[in-house]
C-alpha cells in the first residue's frame, strides 16, 4: 500500500510538472512565422501586433523579443522596448544586452538600470524555478519513502523525519516566495507615484514611461515600489511586470 501512495505522488508530481513547461515548440508556428516574414518586409507595426498576440500567450523566443524591442524603439514606445529587453536578459542571461538597457537609460535619464549579481542570480533562479521545484518534490517523497522503510522495520525515524520536514518547509518557501520576485517597468507617461494604495494619496513624482522598480508588494490595483528609498505605489496598469 505504502509503495502504490509513493509510487502514485511520484506519478503526479511528475505530470504536474511537466505539463508546467512551456517550451518555444510550443509557440504558434503559423502566427511566428506571419510576423517574421511581415518584419523581413519593414512592415514593423503589422508584425508587433503579431507579436504582442503571441507574447500576450506567454509564447516567445528570445529572437522574437529584441525583434519586438527594435520595433518599439522605432516607434518611441521607450517603456515597451525595456521591459521586451529585460525579457530577453531574463531568458539567455545575455551580458549584451544590459549595455543596451543602460544606453537606453542613460539617453532617456531613467532610473532602476544598475545591474548587479543580485540581478543574475535571481534571472537563473527563476529561468530554473520549475526544475527546482521538481527536485524539491523528488527529494521530498524519497524521504517519506525512508521513513515508511524505516517505520516497517522498527528503526528510529526522528532524523530522517527531522530532515523531511525541513525540505517541505523550504518546499513551501519556495513555492509561496519564490514567484514574488519581479520587477516593473513604466509603460506609460505621465505615471503618479502615490504615498498610499489610494488616488487620494499625496502624489510623491509624476515619472515619463521606462523607468524600472522592484515591486515589494501589492494592494489591490497598486503595486508597492521603491523611489529613491521612500516607499511609494503605483497603479498596476502603469508597470509591465516581469520576474527576475
Amino acid at each position: 500500500m505504502q509503495r502504490r501512495v509513493i509510487k502514485f505522488l511520484i506519478i503526479l508530481a511528475i505530470s504536474f510538472f511537466g505539463s508546467c513547461e512551456l517550451s518555444i515548440s510550443q509557440v504558434s508556428g503559423y502566427r511566428l512565422q506571419q510576423a517574421d516574414s511581415l518584419f523581413k518586409a519593414k512592415r514593423y507595426v503589422q508584425s508587433l501586433e503579431q507579436y504582442q498576440s503571441i507574447l500576450a500567450q506567454d509564447q516567445f523566443t528570445a529572437v522574437m523579443l529584441l525583434k519586438m524591442a527594435f520595433i518599439h524603439e522605432g516607434l518611441g514606445h521607450i517603456g515597451p522596448a525595456l521591459y521586451c529587453l529585460n525579457l530577453y536578459y531574463s531568458k539567455t542571461q545575455d551580458p549584451s544586452v544590459i549595455t543596451k538597457m543602460e544606453e537606453l537609460a542613460l539617453k532617456y535619464n531613467l532610473t532602476g538600470y544598475n545591474y548587479d549579481d543580485r540581478n543574475t542570480i535571481f534571472s537563473l533562479y527563476h529561468e530554473y524555478y520549475k526544475s527546482i521545484s521538481f527536485w524539491l518534490c523528488v527529494l521530498a517523497i524519497f524521504m517519506l519513502s525512508v521513513v515508511f522503510f524505516l517505520k516497517r522495520n522498527k528503526r528510529s525515524v526522528m532524523l530522517t523525519t527531522s530532515a523531511l520536514i525541513l525540505v517541505l518547509i523550504g518546499f513551501l518557501i519556495h513555492i509561496n516566495v519564490g514567484q514574488t520576485f519581479s520587477s516593473g517597468i513604466v509603460s506609460h507617461s505621465s505615471t503618479y507615484l502615490m504615498a498610499g494604495p489610494s488616488s487620494g494619496a499625496n502624489v510623491i513624482a509624476i515619472i515619463d514611461e521606462g523607468h524600472r522598480f522592484d515591486v515589494i508588494g501589492k494592494k489591490d490595483v497598486w503595486l508597492k515600489i521603491k523611489w529613491y528609498g521612500e516607499t511609494a505605489f503605483v497603479k498596476e496598469n502603469n508597470l509591465l511586470t516581469f520576474s527576475f
